[in-house]
């Protein structure tokens, strides 16, 4: 078993004092001379402990300021299939989103290896950014087969969520995929929709959702802020 240094148990106990609300949202912590005295450790611990944090995103630093607390994430379960919609409004936050295109596609090749449909099938293709408040978090792609929402191209996908709207109009509801988690570099298009510099690290999760009978199938791609998304088992 892995001996747990220094600044994984100066992290860990930082994080979780954050967990108990001990520190809330845009709270500074102490400064670093302050947790040198609080854990008796050196300051080049500290510092590794805290910049540990920011990479997770439990914290964020102000230049000639300190380490102030971050807004809390959005857990995103790596087992369960479940609207975004509902786990942002648990934060009580408000989201928005910009469809940035419904339309009518052919499948190629990449499609073909994803859902395994014959090449040139048609397929609706949805492209969006998703806001928490004024801040881009996810810039998202779905494909489905055409022949299985007729009418999709008419619904109002700006003021409602697509699994809602898929089950309530289509009684289609997704309830289980394989998707995998990978990080990438931001592209030019990614970084213009996020707002965040070229090549900067961001969470990539793709992958195909079933029906219940797997009859229905729908190629799902989101790339996402680092920092604003935990994953975790949903068991």
């Amino acid at each position: 078993m892995k001996a747990i240094t220094r600044d994984i148990y100066i992290a860990d106990e930082i994080r979780f004092q954050i967990e108990r609300n001990e520190y809330k949202p845009h709270d500074k912590l102490p400064s670093e001379r302050q947790l040198c005295d609080v854990f008796k450790s050196q300051r080049t611990t500290v510092r590794l402990a805290l910049e540990n944090l920011v990479k997770e995103g439990w914290i964020y630093c102000k230049e000639n300021s300190g380490y102030y607390v971050s807004e809390p994430r959005i857990i995103e379960t790596l087992n369960v299939v479940s609207s975004m919609s509902g786990r942002i409004n648990t934060l009580g936050k408000k989201m928005h989103r910009k469809v940035l295109y419904l339309r009518e596609v052919e499948s190629n090749k990449k499609l073909l290896k994803k859902m395994g449909v014959a090449l040139g099938t048609k397929l609706y293709e949805f492209g969006r950014v998703r806001y928490l408040e004024d801040e881009a978090i996810s810039l998202e792609t779905a494909y489905f087969e055409a022949k299985d929402f007729r009418g999709l191209l008419e619904k109002d996908l700006v003021n409602n969520s697509l699994f809602t709207i898929l089950e309530k109009d289509y009684q289609v509801k997704f309830v289980q995929g394989e998707q995998e988690i990978i990080v990438v570099n931001a592209n030019e298009i990614e970084s213009k929709y996020l707002n965040v510099p070229k090549h900067s690290p961001l969470v990539l999760r793709r992958g195909i959702l079933y029906t219940k009978d797997r009859e229905i199938k729908s190629f799902h791609e989101s790339v996402m802020r680092m920092q604003r998304f935990i994953y975790a088992d949903g068991d």
